[in-house]
C-alpha cells in the first residue's frame, strides 16, 4: 500500500532536504514581500477549515494550523488570493491551494493544464506585465480578466516578483494574485454613478452645491460659471457669504446652524446673490446636512434661480397695490362726487335767491350787505365743491389745446408769489412743447397745489423748487404711479415740481392723495387730492420720488393732442332785459333748485310746469309735448334716470329741446348720453344770469 503521507509529515520532509528547505524558504520570503506591495481585501467565502478543531478563548471553534504553509493557505484563502511560481518559460511550477476558491480550478489543474483562461482584450497587457518582470524582477500591479469553472467573469489583480539564480539556477517569478471584481464593480458603479449626476449637473438649470459649517462654498455644479459669471476658483477661493447680500446674511447663517445641529433636511427662503456683474439674482435651496468620512459636517443642496419668479411676484403685488389704490381713490371719488353733487343743490338756491334779492333791492338797503355776505359765502362753498369734483374727476372741463411750458410761463408772476420766504424758484421748461388737451385752469390750479406743496415742505426756507416741463415716450407706466392702469403707451408731456425739503416716508406718500389727509396744522387737505382728480380727469398719470431728508419730486403725465379742440364759442349777447315766449318743463327732484328755476324763467315771461322725478316728467311731457318749447332736465333724479327720460322725451318729440342740468363735468354727462344731441348745458350752482342765458341758447336753437 502506498502511504500518503500527512502534512506535518511533509513539512519535516522538506526541512530535512536541504534544496527543498531552501526553495520553501524563497516561496515564503518572496510570499511576503508581495503580498506586502497589495491592499487586503475580505473574501466573500468562508475559510476552509481543516478537520482538526478546537475550541477558542469564548467557546467557538477554531481552526487547527500546524504548519507555517497551512497558515499562509488560510490568509490567501480570507484574502480571496492565491500565490504562484513560475519558472524561466512561465510555466506555473506552483499554485496554492486557494485558487480553487478563487477560481473554481484546482492547482493541479491550474499547473498541468493550465486551465486558467485570460480574457483576450487583457492578455497583451498580461504578457507586457510578465516581459517587465523578466526585466527589472517586478512590476506595477496590474489588473486583468479571467473565466471561472462556472464561466462568469473575475477581475484579479495581479502583484509579481522575480529573482536570479532560483534554486534551480533559472529564473523564477512568484505571484500574489488577488479577486478584486468586487472592487472593481463598485468602483465601475461609482464611475457610473458619479458620471451619470455630472450630467445631470451640465443639463440642470439648478446649481448643485456643498456648503462647509462656517459658510464656505466646497462644491458647485459648472452651471454656477454661466449663471453667475464666477469661475470655479473664483467661487471655492471666496470668503464665506461674501456674495450674499447683506440683509439675507444672518438669516442664511442662522438656518445654516440650526441644520447643522439637529442634521435635518433644511430648506432656505428666497435670498439675494451678487453676480459677476454686480447685480442680485434671487435663489432658494432645499437639501441636507451630510457628514464627511472625516466626521465633518456639511450642507449639500439643490439651488434654484429664482429671479423670474420673484420679478412676477413683485410686478403682481405691485399691480395688486395699484389696483388697490386706484380702487380706494374711485370709492373716495365717488364719495366726493356725491357729497359735492348734494352740496351743489343746496347752493343753487341759496346763490340764486341772493341774486334774484339783489336785483330786487335799492341800492342803498342796508339788506343789500348781508345779501352780498350770503353770496360770496356760496361762491366760497362752490368753490370748495369743485374741489371735491376735482377730486372725483368730475369737474366741467373746457378742453383745448394746452403748452405746459407757456402755460408756467404766463403764471410766473403768481408763482413767485407762492414761493415764500427765502425759498427760490427755478424754471426748467422746455421749447416747442407738443399740446395737450387740457382744460388751462384746472392745470392752472395743479401747478399752484403742486408748488405750494413744495414750498410748504421746506420748513427752514432756505431751499429750492424747480419746475420742469418737457417730452418723454412712455412705453410702461412706473409701477409706483397714480393712475398707471389708465396711462397709454406714447408720447406724453410732463409737468415735474420738486423740492429739497423734508421729504416724506412711504406711509405717507401712500396717502397724500386721499381728500381730507393733511400733514399741516392747518389745512383741508384737498390740494393734493385734487390735483389727482385733474389729473385722473385728463387721463394722466403722477409719479413721486420722495425719502425722507432728501426732498420730494412729483412729475404728472399727461397724454400728447391727438387733435385740437376748439374752445366753445360765447354768446355775446346780453341777457339782461331778455323776454321769453312758450313754456318750460323744469325737473329736478330738489324743491329748492326746482324753485328757483321757476321763479326765474316766470320773471321773463315764460311758462313753467315743474315735475320732480323722472317718470312724472315724461308723463307730463307726452300730455303737452306740443306746448313745451324748452325741458330743463336735472342728470341725477330717482324712479328713472336723465338719460331714461331724454329718450323718453325724444321719443315723444325727436326735435325736444333739452338742457341737461348736472353738478358734473358736461363732457361726462355728454358720454353718458353716448352723442344724443342737447340744446345746453347748465352747471349747478347757477346763477339766474346763467340759467336764462342758456335757456335763450336753447329756444333760439332750430
Amino acid at each position: 500500500m502506498s502511504h500518503e503521507s500527512t502534512p506535518e509529515e511533509r513539512h519535516t520532509d522538506q526541512l530535512d532536504d536541504p534544496k527543498a528547505a531552501d526553495l520553501q524558504s524563497s516561496r515564503l520570503s518572496a510570499i511576503e514581500s508581495t503580498a506586502s506591495e497589495s491592499t487586503p481585501s475580505q473574501s466573500t467565502h468562508p475559510p476552509k477549515m481543516t478537520p482538526k478543531i478546537t475550541p477558542g478563548r469564548r467557546g467557538l471553534p477554531l481552526p487547527i494550523l500546524p504548519t507555517r504553509d497551512d497558515r499562509f493557505h488560510q490568509v490567501l484563502e480570507r484574502m480571496g488570493a492565491w500565490i504562484a511560481e513560475a519558472d524561466d518559460a512561465g510555466r506555473p511550477i506552483y499554485t496554492s491551494p486557494s485558487v480553487l476558491r478563487v477560481t473554481g480550478y484546482t492547482a493541479e489543474e491550474v499547473t498541468r493544464s493550465r486551465a486558467i483562461r485570460v480574457h483576450d482584450d487583457d492578455l497583451e497587457g498580461l504578457h507586457e506585465f510578465v516581459r517587465k518582470v523578466h526585466a527589472t524582477g517586478h512590476a506595477d500591479p496590474f489588473l486583468f480578466r479571467m473565466h471561472h469553472r462556472d464561466g462568469h467573469e473575475l477581475w484579479i489583480e495581479v502583484n509579481a516578483v522575480g529573482w536570479y539564480p532560483s534554486p534551480d539556477g533559472g529564473f523564477h517569478s512568484v505571484s500574489y494574485n488577488r479577486d478584486v471584481t468586487q472592487r472593481v464593480e463598485m468602483y465601475a458603479a461609482l464611475r457610473e454613478s458619479e458620471e451619470r449626476y455630472r450630467v445631470i449637473a451640465l443639463m440642470s438649470n439648478d446649481l448643485i452645491v456643498e456648503v462647509a459649517a462656517d459658510g464656505r462654498l466646497t462644491y458647485v455644479s459648472p452651471g454656477a460659471s454661466d449663471l453667475l459669471g464666477f469661475t470655479f476658483k473664483e467661487i471655492v477661493d471666496m470668503a464665506p457669504f461674501e456674495n450674499i447680500h447683506p440683509e439675507d446674511v444672518s438669516r442664511l447663517q442662522s438656518v445654516l446652524v440650526k441644520a447643522l445641529e439637529s442634521e435635518a433636511p433644511v430648506h432656505f427662503d428666497p435670498f439675494r446673490c451678487r453676480n459677476k456683474s454686480g447685480d442680485y439674482l434671487w435663489f432658494e435651496s432645499t437639501g441636507m446636512v451630510v457628514r464627511h468620512s472625516n466626521g465633518e459636517l456639511r450642507y449639500l443642496g439643490v439651488t434654484r434661480d429664482i429671479s423670474g419668479r420673484m420679478r412676477e411676484e413683485e410686478r403682481l403685488r405691485e399691480f395688486a397695490e395699484r389696483m388697490q389704490r386706484a380702487q380706494k381713490l374711485e370709492g373716495l371719488g365717488v364719495m366726493a362726487g356725491g357729497i359735492a353733487h348734494d352740496f351743489n343743490n343746496l347752493l343753487t338756491p341759496i346763490l340764486g335767491a341772493a341774486s334774484l334779492g339783489l336785483t330786487e333791492l335799492d341800492p342803498d338797503s342796508p339788506v343789500r350787505g348781508h345779501l352780498l355776505k350770503i353770496q360770496r359765502a356760496a361762491e366760497r362753498a362752490a368753490a370748495l365743491t369743485n374741489q371735491m369734483l376735482s377730486y372725483a374727476g368730475k369737474s366741467p372741463l373746457l378742453i383745448e389745446p394746452l403748452d405746459l411750458s407757456k402755460l408756467v410761463v404766463e403764471m410766473g408772476q403768481l408763482l413767485e408769489t407762492t414761493v415764500s420766504g427765502k425759498t427760490s424758484l427755478r424754471l426748467d421748461l422746455a421749447s416747442c412743447l407738443p399740446p395737450i388737451d387740457a382744460d388751462a385752469a384746472q392745470l392752472t390750479q395743479v401747478v399752484l397745489n403742486l408748488i405750494s406743496n413744495a414750498t410748504e415742505a421746506i420748513h427752514d426756507g432756505g431751499g429750492q423748487v424747480v419746475v420742469r416741463t418737457g417730452e418723454v415716450d412712455v412705453s410702461e407706466a412706473s409701477p409706483s404711479a397714480i393712475f398707471a392702469d389708465e396711462l397709454k403707451p406714447g408720447l406724453h408731456a410732463f409737468l415735474e415740481v420738486a423740492d429739497t425739503g423734508c421729504g416724506m416716508d412711504a406711509e405717507t406718500v401712500s396717502r397724500i392723495f386721499d381728500p381730507f389727509f393733511t400733514t399741516k396744522f392747518t389745512g383741508r387737505g384737498l390740494g393734493l387730492a385734487a390735483v389727482a382728480g385733474i389729473v385722473r380727469g385728463h387721463r394722466g398719470a403722477v409719479e413721486i420720488d420722495s425719502e425722507v431728508g432728501r426732498g420730494t419730486t412729483i412729475r404728472v403725465l399727461f397724454p400728447i393732442a391727438l387733435r385740437p379742440l376748439l374752445k366753445a364759442a360765447q354768446n355775446p349777447h346780453p341777457v339782461d332785459n331778455w323776454r321769453g315766449h312758450g313754456t318750460a318743463l323744469v325737473v329736478d327732484d330738489d324743491p329748492g333748485v326746482r324753485d328757483l328755476i321757476e321763479e326765474v324763467l316766470k320773471r321773463t315771461g315764460l311758462n313753467v310746469m315743474t315735475a320732480s322725478d323722472g317718470r312724472e316728467a315724461i308723463e307730463i311731457f307726452r300730455r303737452n309735448a306740443a306746448e313745451i318749447s324748452v325741458v330743463l332736465l336735472d342728470r341725477t333724479m330717482p324712479t328713472a334716470s336723465g338719460l331714461e327720460v331724454f329718450d323718453a322725451l325724444r321719443a315723444t318729440d325727436p326735435d325736444a329741446r333739452v338742457v341737461l342740468v348736472s353738478g358734473y363735468s358736461q363732457e361726462r354727462a355728454t358720454e353718458e348720453l353716448a352723442g344724443r344731441q342737447l340744446a345746453g348745458f347748465l352747471k349747478k350752482p347757477f346763477t339766474p344770469e346763467e340759467l336764462l342765458e342758456k335757456t335763450r341758447e336753447a329756444l333760439a336753437r332750430e
